[in-house]
């Protein structure tokens, strides 16, 4: 069993493909694709929950920030032992459907920024997976740079000082430094597919680089900022 985790990043399709992937979960399970719906609880499209979990104690992210000012306590205390269990019962039900890959995907995984932090997402899944890979598509920088800052702002998100933290944006960002995120997530990760944001059919794109060609139709190409960061 092959695990893929689409991490985005930001503004390259990533809600485009979560929505195509929870519209086309029959059709890419007879082509041995499994897309898990509800995990932890939550439904959404993007598998955010997952970012939330593999931060580290003193990092964050947009929704962990959300969870930590609306959530009970409770549910981070439960929140390993859930998602054990969720995904325990996601692998078995790929199985017994004959499917060889099953795919997660939430560009808040991008926010991941260290071999621990990755190791933890991976922990969840390697001992179901004979190899777990990593999708990332990487959009010209400052077209990245500028339209995360402009989302921050938009979810009136305050800019930070602090280099290690999602909310700072200035030039040296690690956020923006491609090359060592392609570094680390070399580290990490069995496997690794980078590739260029594809600005006509980024969707179709996405499942070419994982091994699936797919008929795309233009109602995938979705422009949505409420994104799962």
């Amino acid at each position: 069993m092959r695990t893929i985790i689409h991490i985005g990043t930001h503004k390259t399709g990533t809600t485009s493909i979560q929505h195509y992937l929870r519209g086309k979960k029959s059709l890419l399970k007879e082509k041995g694709l499994y897309v898990p719906s509800e995990i932890a609880g939550f439904s959404d499209p993007s598998h955010f929950i997952l970012n939330v979990y593999s931060l580290a104690d003193n990092r964050s992210s947009p929704m962990k920030d959300i969870f930590i000012a609306t959530k009970e306590h409770d549910l981070f205390l439960g929140l390993e032992k859930r998602l054990g269990e969720d995904v325990e019962r996601h692998y078995k039900q790929a199985i017994e459907q004959g499917c060889s890959d099953v795919i997660w995907s939430n560009e808040g995984l991008y926010l991941l920024n260290s071999n621990a932090e990755y190791q933890r997402l991976i922990a969840l899944f390697s001992q179901y997976s004979s190899e777990v890979v990593v999708v990332c598509c990487f959009r010209e920088v400052e077209s990245y740079r500028n339209s995360y800052i402009k989302q921050l702002a938009d979810q009136n998100i305050p800019l930070s000082k602090d280099k290690d933290s999602y909310r700072y944006v200035n030039t040296d960002s690690w956020l923006f430094d491609y090359e060592r995120k392609k570094r680390l997530l070399r580290e990490s990760f069995d496997n690794y597919y980078f590739y260029p944001y594809c600005s006509n059919n980024n969707v179709a794109k996405f499942m070419s680089v994982i091994g699936y060609q797919v008929s795309v139709a233009p109602k995938y190409r979705l422009n949505v900022t409420e994104n799962r960061l």
